[in-house]
């Protein structure tokens, strides 16, 4: 379980739905001052800090001494924000932030900050009709979905059913799709989520943990992200 420690006046921005931080194995732990942020990751052990140079209570400077040179404490990742000038860079720097943002941060590029300060396995968009059976239902008869994104641990399908098709949490399902290299990716999995969308009532998503996935076939997901991944930020788009 990673825990992340988040200045409440950056939460709106750290947290939505789908997101990297929208997932089981992420705690996320809020403050609405430095002196809070001091006393929660005391407590808590935050694996990282994301924070406003300019932030109500304690210094910051004053604040991150503490925490870099407290033996319990000093282990922890920090993403500073500040208004960007030369001054308030310098100050977020003082602080020994890892990664300096302007606020408000750009979204997109703070999670990314985030999913690789803290080694978060990445979601990848990739839309593809997969063949999904439900183990004990409709006779495990093969539906067609489509997937909004994936990761070696788990994918985000979309389905548009019949009500009484609707898979729930706990079904255990069968996947079947392709890379676009052409592997073929057989697998079982766990709907851990159901997320019903309200422009259509027959519409949802569903997050599924995937269960007793070959090394290979992870080393086959891992290596499709990473490399569109590598192809998005080469043109500018993270």
């Amino acid at each position: 379980m990673k825990k992340i420690l988040i200045a409440d006046v950056l939460k709106a921005c750290c947290i939505e739905n789908n997101s990297i931080l929208d997932r089981k194995s992420i705690s996320i732990l809020t403050a609405s001052t430095n002196d809070e942020i001091l006393r929660i990751h005391k407590e808590q052990k935050a694996d990282l800090i994301v924070s406003k140079i300019d932030f109500p209570g304690l210094n910051s400077e004053e604040l991150y001494k503490v925490i870099r040179t407290h033996k319990d404490m000093r282990e922890v990742a920090i993403i500073m924000t500040c208004e960007d000038t030369v001054l308030n860079r310098a100050r977020c720097i003082q602080c020994s932030a890892n990664v300096v943002l302007p606020f408000p941060p750009d979204t997109a590029q703070l999670h990314l900050k985030i999913q690789q300060l803290l080694d978060i396995a990445q979601r990848q968009a990739y839309r593809v009709t997969l063949k999904v059976s439900a183990e004990s239902k409709f006779k495990n008869k093969p539906f067609l979905y489509r997937t909004d994104n994936i990761s070696s641990t788990g994918v985000l399908i979309t389905a548009e059913v019949r009500e009484e098709e609707m898979l729930v949490k706990g079904d255990i399902l069968s996947l079947s799709f392709y890379l676009p290299d052409g592997t073929r990716i057989s697998a079982s999995g766990t709907v851990e989520r159901v997320i019903p969308q309200t422009i259509a009532p027959n519409v949802c998503l569903y997050g599924v943990k995937f269960t007793d996935l070959a090394q290979s076939v992870k080393s086959a997901i891992s290596a499709f992200v990473n490399k569109e991944l590598s192809y998005k930020r080469s043109l500018g788009n993270y």
